[in-house]
């Protein structure tokens, strides 16, 4: 699934993203967790990002990994760090990380930054 990311699209994109790692396996809190993941990324692309930025969603054998690419800025952190709980927002990357067992990967360049999270299928959680 490739998607193009803006603020009109974030709420279809996460109905989308469900959808597709639903049928490819998925399921329960780890399903709710991925898709809470990659809605946090998109969100990020807007507010973040640029505004505007593309989605790809892949599957590869027991593995679906979701790449959200924008062309803003970059950071320069390599891991999110929590704000302090005083400072409103700016948790996504940090939530989305802690999300997921797998590492978020976050690679930044002079055209953008592009996250980077990915999840195994089991076996057991298909027959769901």
């Amino acid at each position: 699934m490739s998607a193009q990311i803006s603020a009109d699209r974030v709420s279809e994109l996460r109905h989308a993203v469900t959808a597709a790692v639903k049928a490819a396996g998925l399921a329960g809190a780890r399903l709710e967790d991925f898709v809470l993941a990659v809605h946090e990324l998109a969100v990020n692309v807007v507010r973040h990002g640029g505004g505007r930025g593309k989605l790809l969603l892949r599957r590869s054998h027991d593995l679906v990994t979701c790449q959200v690419s924008d062309q803003g800025a970059g950071m320069d952190e390599a891991v999110p760090a929590l704000p302090s709980a005083n400072r409103p927002g700016n948790r996504g990357l940090w939530l989305a990380q802690h999300l997921l067992v797998s590492d978020l990967i976050l690679t930044s360049t002079s055209q953008g930054l592009t996250a980077t999270v990915s999840i195994n299928i089991t076996s057991s959680e298909g027959a769901q």
